[in-house]
């Protein structure tokens, strides 16, 4: 039992870091008043630009900056139709969502063998993606969970504590509440609040590309069609349920990791056909999630609409 709950726990963490990672990010957009659709998308480009030029190149690194160029050009299509265009946020973000998930089967069908996938296998050595800490390694039961885990697993909750405090005790933070909360004080106070949403923009792309990569540099050293699936939806369901702060957001993200992590662990022990009916977990923990979160608002709304028949 003992086993059960400690590999479960560590492939909690696992499955939690790209949740955390376009969480933390995706709080500050919807804070600055624009509510980031485009996060699936983000994730899906980021993964796809570190393979595809990591393959090209032959260097990781390579592959590291074009996925966060790819995710910062990416989120820059999407402030300029929102922010400078006025469009609808809804509507540009699914948009974005369905256009990238088009376009790397045709960019992998015309130069690469595969539509479907691209391996980088030959350039990432995946064994080398996981850090023995040796503090960890020296603790029982918290290094069984934490130990040998990925760069950006640890460096997810560093990024944390490091933009909770941006968020709470930086001018910057305020600035990005204040914007969010009431743009027209936010203006009257002379705070540029366009500016404001760019730079939540900016972080958000940084945060998806980070995303990106950890499914795909990281856990499999090859980018597979809709890599994302559905991460960046489950993190606005995450952000709503955690009401835009960050600590509470991730929080909401830890527990879709689990729920992940319990499919992984599950399936390990039941059929096959029952391996296929617990990947429905996730979106079941989203459901379960609103309902316990929204009633109890829900229950407080005092207003009534009637109709006349």
């Amino acid at each position: 039992m003992l086993d059960f709950i400690i590999s479960l726990l560590y492939y909690t963490v696992q499955m939690a870091t790209p949740f955390l990672l376009c969480c933390i990010g995706g709080v500050f957009v919807q804070k600055a008043g624009t509510m980031n659709f485009a996060l699936e998308a983000g994730i899906n480009i980021g993964a796809f630009c570190a393979i595809v030029f990591t393959v090209l190149s032959g260097k990781l690194y390579v592959g590291v900056l074009c996925a966060f160029l790819g995710c910062i050009i990416l989120n820059l299509i999407f402030g300029l139709f929102v922010i400078k265009l006025k469009a609808n946020h809804t509507i540009v973000g699914l948009s974005l969502n369905m256009l990238l998930n088009a376009v790397p089967p045709f960019i992998l069908s015309e130069f690469f063998p595969s539509r479907g996938y691209l391996s980088a296998l030959h350039v990432i050595d995946l064994s080398k993606m996981k850090l023995d800490v040796p503090i960890l390694r020296s603790i029982p039961v918290i290094g069984d969970i934490f130990n040998n885990q990925t760069p950006l697993t640890y460096f997810a909750f560093l990024l944390i504590v490091i933009m909770t405090f941006i968020f709470y005790k930086t001018r910057f933070g305020v600035h990005v509440q204040v914007t969010g909360e009431n743009k027209g004080a936010a203006e009257a106070v002379g705070i540029h609040t366009d500016k404001i949403k760019w730079i939540a923009l900016i972080i958000s792309a940084c945060t998806c590309a980070l995303a990106g990569m950890n499914l795909s540099v990281e856990l499999t050293g090859m980018f597979s069609l809709n890599i994302a699936s559905a991460r960046g939806l489950i993190c606005l369901a995450a952000i709503n349920c955690g009401k835009r702060r960050p600590v509470q957001s991730c929080l909401f993200g830890l527990l879709f990791g689990f729920s992940r992590a319990l499919q992984i662990v599950l399936s390990q022990y039941v059929g096959s056909n029952t391996a296929e009916l617990i990947n429905v977990l996730p979106y079941v923990a989203i459901i379960l999630v609103f309902l316990v979160t929204e009633l109890p608002a829900a229950r407080k709304n005092t207003m009534r609409i009637f109709r006349e028949g």
